[in-house]
């Protein structure tokens, strides 16, 4: 539960997720009538690999990441999940169990919506619906391209691409471009299919080089423009690399 909120703050709050910017205020309103607010600790796990149920959730505070792990207990690190970003709707939408676990990787305040409302809304406005259907899309894409660098790039390359990644979400700063909350050496190694050792020795090598400092949970990216020129070429341009999403 969340107290204290009033209906005009909870409205500013479904806001800022990115697929319900452009949705009415009256839209906006009647789903947040079905919504349960929940606050979670970082470490929480929200959702669990082949779970059934079908709610959507929106992430109006925290950060989170999609995560799948062996039978021996290897974890891999799918996409990380900002505050604006929403995850569940691929059950919802095809009544499949659900594909990854969700956990949060700091304190956090998610808004949960049953699929029915999910879905009703989807249905009646088609702004919605396209802003759905462009976030998947944005994510096959994204997701292709990791399987390619994971198939074609050595792990140096690899820990390049996820840094840009980062870097289109970052702040820009007089020095660079600013990654606070910065994932752990364990995630970005979970992410890119690494063992951290080998990023821990890449990050040094580019902080050697000068164009990263590393602070507690903030990197800093000195010259974006070396790393994202040395990655094309070794890997040539991406989809990602051609467009500029930061959703």
């Amino acid at each position: 539960m969340v107290e204290g909120l009033t209906s005009g703050q909870k409205r500013a709050k479904l806001r800022q997720v990115h697929i319900l910017a452009a949705a009415k205020d009256a839209d906006i309103d009647t789903l947040e009538e079905t919504l349960t607010w929940r606050r979670v600790r970082g470490g929480d796990e929200v959702v669990s690999h082949l779970d059934r149920g079908k709610q959507v959730f929106f992430a109006v505070e925290g950060e989170f990441y999609a995560k799948l792990q062996t039978a021996f207990g290897r974890e891999v690190a799918i996409r990380q999940l900002s505050a604006g970003s929403h995850f569940g709707e691929i059950a919802a939408l095809t009544d499949t169990p659900r594909s990854v676990a969700i956990v949060a990787d700091t304190d956090g305040l998610l808004a949960e919506c049953p699929a029915e409302a999910f879905l009703a809304l989807m249905a009646r406005d088609g702004a919605f619906a396209t802003a759905v259907a462009a976030h998947l899309a944005r994510n096959v894409v994204q997701l292709t391209d990791r399987v390619f660098e994971l198939a074609a790039l050595e792990t140096r390359f690899r820990v390049y691409a996820e840094l840009l990644r980062l870097a289109a979400s970052g702040e820009a700063v007089d020095r660079g471009i600013l990654i606070r909350d910065a994932p752990t050496h364990e995630t970005i190694a979970a992410t890119i299919g690494a063992q951290r050792e080998a990023v821990n020795r890449e990050l040094r090598v580019l902080a050697n080089a000068g164009l990263i400092e590393q602070g507690r949970r903030e990197l800093l990216i000195l010259d974006v423009d070396r790393l994202r020129d040395a990655l094309r070429r070794r890997a040539g341009t991406t989809t990602s690399d051609a467009v500029d999403w930061r959703l």
